[in-house]
């Protein structure tokens, strides 16, 4: 096949000729064409199997030779507090490392000088590796180091876990190096380990800071004489608590703000963004509804009050740490573009939504129990307090969230993300009550089949009775509102001048082809670029939008400027 060379200033693309060819099609430089047989694609398949063997073999050296050295080290530290001398275990420490680390060495300065080619730098292969083992050091590092400190607490000296977690530390430090060094630095997926770091330090952090508190309240909870007496094991506790908090919260501080995660651009970052957001909520609401329901409890129910109050001390300990982390990533999202926000706020209103769904169900079921002969020890009234909670904190907080009464644009009815959430929501409502269904009928058959049960009809299937009533009501609102929406989209004159946009750039155009995509409503794809100076950021989004306003054609090519700017060249069908 004739190819024709496409360079504007150090940016060099080739484009197939021929009427055959689809610009759409074309992948980055080490992903083949699957149905071609040439030679090039045959060299790019090989370049992939090579790096994904190499990277492997890597990783499982470097995995290897961090374990045996972690062995040596230990037995220096631990020198006179091993009971028993093992010497097969100093030869496989030994192994481990004299073998596996100059091997480990050796491929990764064979490697190295690979990575010079900027084809290299840009593989996918690459990139997951830094990721894969940047997080495998981090969490082995912490988990082994938050343990020491832990048992270091308790009066313990644990030198395995002290020397594993100063090794992988050191790993993690040698590949944070890779990855911010001009010479090795991936250009794809480049902030991915230090949010998904972040993250992980956050959920660390967050537990942590849960069981502190929980100690804490628990010791108010209890009789004062108790405390007295078991003081000295529930200080350490609420220590060891705290020293894995710290380390968690000194993960996060790295990575969201040293590491700068926090102004990650990307879809992948919104998406993260999002699941916070929505985690928080969850905990931050089911805390909430824990705590309401041991009140409610206390207040009109005549179970004893140490079985009351036995699960409020990690409720409030929730409730209060989920609605810190909640309110500041809440905050975070309010800068964020107007479809994550959006995102963020259709979350929220599914956990509420869920809740207050629970809530109804369960309040339907406890009130049906009153018709029926309850089994022993079964108070329906634990059952009814237990489904307002749930009712009473979920309803609210979906009404504040989802806001039914504000009227809806068109614009905002055609947005994808609202309409795959009606979608999802009254179709996971659907299966729902096909299967509450489902169980209603078979208890009707058991109960005709026998009469003379030891339960009643009501008994049998106020349960799913009330599951089906939850259920049929969120299916039939969300229902309507689709309906509503889809018509209120139709009066949207949409006007596609552009078939697909091809963006040419050497680094991550994630959130530029999004952000193009919303605007144009155009396919995007993205061509990896042999010059590393060939990018094209979300600062361009602007100067794109202007250079494609008018422009109308089956295919777009967007090509980086040596000078900052963007060219647009239209392409034929």
């Amino acid at each position: 096949m004739v190819a024709r060379g496409l360079r504007r200033r150090g940016c060099a693309v080739t484009i197939p000729d021929g009427p055959q060819a689809d610009p759409g099609a074309v992948t980055p430089a080490e992903s083949g064409s699957p149905g071609s047989t040439g030679p090039g694609s045959l060299g790019r398949a090989q370049t992939v199997v090579r790096r994904i063997i190499v990277f492997v073999i890597l990783f499982a050296l470097v995995v290897i030779a961090a374990i045996g050295l972690s062995g040596l080290i230990e037995r220096v530290i631990g020198a006179g507090s091993a009971l028993i001398v093992d010497d097969s275990g100093l030869a496989r420490s030994l192994a481990f490392t004299l073998i596996a680390g100059p091997l480990a060495g050796l491929l990764w300065w064979w490697q190295r000088r690979r990575l010079a080619d900027p084809a290299e730098r840009a593989s996918l292969v690459w990139a997951l590796y830094l990721t894969a083992m940047s997080l495998t050091s981090l969490i082995v590092a912490t988990v082994d180091l938050a343990s020491a400190a832990a048992a270091g607490i308790d009066g313990q000296w644990r030198p395995a876990d002290v020397a594993t977690g100063v090794v992988w530390l050191g790993v993690w430090f040698w590949h944070r190096h890779m990855r911010r060094s001009a010479a090795t630095a991936p250009t794809r997926l480049v902030g991915v380990p230090d949010q998904l770091s972040a993250l992980y330090g956050l959920v660390v952090a967050a537990s942590g800071a849960i069981a502190v508190i929980a100690q804490l309240v628990s010791r108010a909870l209890i009789d004062p004489a108790l405390v007295l007496v078991s003081s000295q094991s529930w200080v350490i506790s609420a220590l060891q608590a705290l020293a894995w908090c710290a380390i968690g919260a000194l993960v996060w501080w790295w990575h969201w703000f040293r590491e700068r995660a926090s102004h990650a651009p990307g879809a992948f970052s919104a998406v993260i963004l999002v699941v916070v957001v929505g985690a928080a909520a969850a905990t931050t609401l089911f805390a909430i509804a824990t705590i309401l329901f041991a009140v409610l409890r206390v207040l009109f129910d005549s179970a004893p009050l140490a079985e009351v109050l036995s699960e409020l001390d990690v409720a409030i300990a929730a409730g209060l740490i989920g609605a810190i982390v909640w309110a500041y990533h809440a905050q975070v999202l309010t800068g964020r573009s107007a479809q994550v926000r959006s995102a963020g706020r259709l979350v929220v209103s599914a956990i509420a939504l869920i809740g207050a769904a629970s809530g109804f169900g369960v309040v339907v079921n406890a009130l049906l129990a009153t018709f029926g002969d309850t089994l022993v020890d079964d108070d329906p009234r634990t059952l009814l307090l237990g489904g307002i909670s749930a009712l009473v904190v979920g309803a609210p907080t979906w009404w504040l969230a989802w806001r039914p009464t504000r009227a809806v644009a068109a614009d905002e009815a055609a947005d994808p993300a609202r309409r795959v959430y009606l979608v999802a929501v009254f179709g996971a409502s659907a299966i729902v009550a096909i299967v509450a269904v489902l169980i209603i009928g078979y208890r009707l058959f058991e109960f005709g089949l026998d009469a003379g049960g030891a339960s009643g009809l009501v008994e049998r299937i106020r349960a799913p009775l009330g599951v089906l009533t939850a259920t049929a009501v969120v299916f039939a609102y969300h229902f309507t509102i689709w309906r509503r929406d889809r018509s209120l989209a139709g009066t949207i004159a949409r006007r596609q001048t552009i078939g697909r946009l091809i963006l040419v750039t050497a680094g991550d155009a994630d959130g530029l082809a999004g952000a193009l995509h919303t605007e144009t409503g155009a396919t995007v794809s993205v061509w990896r670029s042999a010059d590393p100076t060939a990018l094209l950021r979300e600062t361009d989004l602007p100067a794109l939008q202007e250079a494609l306003a008018g422009v109308t054609a089956p295919r777009v090519l967007v090509i980086p400027e040596a000078g900052g700017g963007v060219r647009v060249v239209p392409l034929a069908d």
